[in-house]
């Protein structure tokens, strides 16, 4: 898959489609071995990522996008993260799929760990990048839907951006108007699920009793998670942190070692 600019997002890929409840869901799905489930953040729809290209050289990568986001279309009965999971349920129903692998980053990492939660016997293990959903007093996650876009570039890749990621303003380098308005939706379609709650308070006790393989991967300078939710993640899931060097966007900086990082894991516990 190229490395494009096309519809305003690069990497940009035309998607598989299928019905799942009503909903027309656009995904992307490549590689062999273990079948792991993707849940994409707030922004990176619409296309198939270095990221995306390494974990599929290890493993069957099945990366949805959620109602409202990329090219998947919101259907009046989603609004909120448990519609989500319960989309993402029957998906695997659809695609034949018992059980899986589930990884997410920033806002899918939320996702991800909810869909553990009320689905652990379809859950195999669980990979967080950067995961939102926590409290951590004193350390609040970025608030990203008031944050000026011409300091996306700062807070997401600490200054060094990867020209056509960042979700900021529609520039001609950034896809023009069609580019802004893409990520906007993803931005509309992020607030529709935790506008009103930015964390959930129920995880702290249902997070230790899951009792799944996790793993938790953060960047080492994250201007957007602080480094005291990706602890606290792994405190609550009885693991330890992974750091790779970057921001917010270390998938994005550091695709292979972030990969490499869920294929090992994912490979452990499917062998252990």
């Amino acid at each position: 898959m190229s490395d494009v600019l096309e519809a305003g997002v690069r990497w940009h890929t035309e998607p598989d489609r299928i019905e799942v409840d009503g909903a027309d869901i656009a995904y992307r799905r490549d590689g062999a071995g273990e079948p792991v489930l993707f849940f994409h953040g707030h922004w990176l729809t619409r296309c198939w990522s270095p990221l995306h290209a390494a974990l599929a050289d290890g493993v069957d990568l099945i990366a949805p996008e959620a109602p409202g986001f990329g090219d998947t279309a919101c259907p009046p009965w989603v609004t909120g993260r448990d519609d989500v999971v319960l989309l993402y349920r029957s998906l695997l129903d659809a695609l034949a799929l018992d059980s899986v692998h589930v990884a997410g980053y920033g806002l899918g990492g939320w996702l991800a760990a909810d869909f553990a939660v009320f689905n652990p016997h379809r859950v195999r293990s669980l990979s967080l990048l950067a995961p939102y959903g926590l409290r951590v007093p004193g350390r609040p996650i970025a608030d990203v839907f008031i944050m000026n876009p011409a300091d996306y570039d700062d807070m997401y890749f600490n200054g060094d951006p990867v020209e056509g990621v960042v979700p900021g303003p529609g520039t001609p380098a950034q896809g023009g108007a069609e580019g802004f308005a893409a990520r906007y939706g993803d931005m509309g379609a992020a607030a529709r699920l935790i506008w009103d709650f930015r964390y959930d308070l129920k995880l702290e006790h249902r997070l230790p009793r899951l009792g799944l393989p996790a793993l938790v991967v953060a960047g080492e300078d994250d201007r957007i998670v602080p480094a005291g939710h990706p602890a606290r993640w792994a405190e609550l899931l009885g693991t330890d942190v992974k750091n790779v060097p970057g921001g917010h966007a270390f998938p994005i900086e550091r695709p292979d070692e972030t990969a490499a990082l869920i294929t090992t894991f994912v490979s452990g516990v499917s062998h252990g």
